[in-house]
């Protein structure tokens, strides 16, 4: 497994950036000054988690926060699940801890899917 809690900050930069897409980067670059690691991987999490429509029932559940140990195994079996190929896996407990963690960009990222959906809909309209 991928040991995230061990490995220097730049090599956490180049294995997560490229799951990262560009426009998850512009839809929080006005609350972070600095994009580490973690905070990509928290990020894709929830962008992932919402394309995946898990809001309503993810974040509803009383779940006790995860601990820094479960959130690093979890991270990892997901990036390798990713790197194998298998991009829509959400974990959703995962989810549900990092919402709780991050509202700001939960509630950044919705935004910039509802702008999104709208520009298109204006684009073909039905």
């Amino acid at each position: 497994m991928f040991d995230i809690a061990g490995q220097p900050q730049s090599a956490w930069q180049s294995y997560v950036s490229e799951y990262v897409p560009q426009s998850l980067r512009e839809a929080v670059a006005h609350l972070a000054d600095e994009f580490t690691a973690a905070y990509l991987l928290d990020c894709l999490i929830l962008e992932k988690g919402l394309r995946s429509r898990l809001l309503s029932n993810s974040t509803r559940q009383p779940n006790t926060p995860l601990t820094n140990d479960e959130r690093s195994d979890r991270f990892a079996v997901l990036l390798r699940l990713w790197a194998e190929g298998c991009h829509t896996v959400v974990d959703e407990r995962l989810f549900a801890d990092t919402a709780r963690r991050r509202p700001e960009e939960l509630e950044a990222l919705r935004e910039y899917f509802r702008q999104n959906a709208l520009r298109s809909k204006k684009k073909f309209p039905s």
